[in-house]
């Protein structure tokens, strides 16, 4: 019985202490403080890490997202037996299980376990979990898990396939209470905003009227939630919400969007970003993968003189690496060789960096 799952984990365990660990997304990051929540109404103590002192329990919730973020994972996990044999390990995440080391101290907690405790319960985590964000007063509150868009470089899917969206009315509950508590900043994350089904402008327009939590933020969000109401609200309440916003777009180029089956087009990007511009405060972030099978110099060019053009203050570039079972796999288009990858992604990675062209410029490049 999942629900039980967590309480007959806990109650063998003598040494009532704990270490959180977390890899990859802000989703992981906000499960993690939660199930740590969990764990502390068992009765246990939270450590900070890392320690000296052996931990009766250590939660890992890994990340297989790329090829980095599941070796760091792999990496960490076995560094951390090796240092304390004697512990518990509760292992969740996207990394499989057949990849990590068998043990009768481990137990693998899957993203569908997980998520069965997490929607049942729903708790509120406190500022006893002493993670970082915690203790800036930031919270995190995770509204959407799932995927089903099958980006052809993505592996989400596969490992979080079921879709599942937080009510608003817990929503706004969980903000409330999550204020009282202390936390003056709200940052809203999902595994994809696109996909919470009662519409992200429709919740932010309860939390405006019905939370006065200080300050919002998001963790990313996908460039199609961005719709004229939402651009409304950062315009007539610019005290409420944090003038930054991280939007992953993967590439500008209409061919290479395509190969990777991005739900739009370089003429959605260029209109909202026009918008979105127009509020002066507003930074901006993204994520790049450059490298993708049958991505030109032409394609390429057309990334980065997009994003010299939108002025972004945060790039996360990514070389393209295959997962496994991913479309892109199997896609019949040149390879890009690893040269080329290195080279476009320390000039994109230059960006933030160098003066950027005005933004009504775009189209003249």
């Amino acid at each position: 019985m999942p629900l039980n799952k967590l309480t007959q984990i806990c109650q063998p365990i003598t040494n009532k202490t704990f270490i959180s660990i977390f890899f990859g997304c802000r989703v992981n990051a906000a499960e993690s403080n939660q199930l740590s929540q969990l764990i502390i109404d068992h009765g246990f103590t939270p450590l900070n890490h890392p320690t000296d002192q052996t931990p009766g329990l250590i939660l890992i919730n890994t990340c297989s997202i790329t090829q980095k973020g599941e070796n760091e994972s792999l990496r960490k996990i076995k560094s951390l037996i090796k240092q304390f044999p004697k512990s518990t390990f509760v292992i969740t995440g996207c990394v499989s299980q057949q990849k990590i080391p068998l043990s009768k101290n481990i137990i693998f907690l899957s993203n569908k376990t997980k998520r069965q405790i997490l929607e049942k319960l729903n708790p509120i985590y406190t500022h006893q979990i002493i993670d970082r964000l915690s203790l800036s007063d930031k919270y995190l509150l995770n509204i959407q898990t799932g995927c089903n868009h099958y980006c052809t470089y993505c592996i989400v899917p596969y490992k979080r396939q079921q879709l599942w969206s937080l009510p608003t009315d817990q929503t706004i509950n969980q903000i409330n209470q999550a204020h009282k508590l202390g936390f003056k900043q709200l940052i809203i994350t999902g595994t994809n905003l696109d996909l919470y089904t009662p519409g992200l402008s429709n919740l932010l327009e309860l939390i405006l009227s019905q939370t006065t939590i200080p300050k919002i933020s998001f963790g990313s969000i996908a460039l199609n939630c961005i719709d004229n109401k939402f651009i409304k609200f950062l315009k007539t309440h610019p005290d409420r919400f944090i003038n930054f916003l991280h939007i992953p777009l993967q590439s500008c180029s209409d061919t290479v969007l395509k190969n990777m089956n991005r739900p739009y087009a370089q003429k959605q990007i260029i209109s909202i970003f026009s918008k979105l511009k127009k509020n002066k405060n507003l930074k901006f972030g993204t994520d790049i993968i450059v490298g993708f099978p049958g991505e030109t110099d032409k394609d390429f060019q057309q990334t980065y003189k997009l994003c010299r053009s939108i002025g972004f203050s945060k790039i996360h570039t990514f070389r393209y690496s295959p997962r496994p079972d991913t479309t892109s796999t199997k896609l019949k288009l040149a390879k890009v060789d690893n040269s080329t990858k290195k080279h476009r992604s320390q000039k994109i990675r230059s960006l933030i960096s160098q003066t950027t062209l005005p933004f009504h410029q775009i189209q003249k490049n």
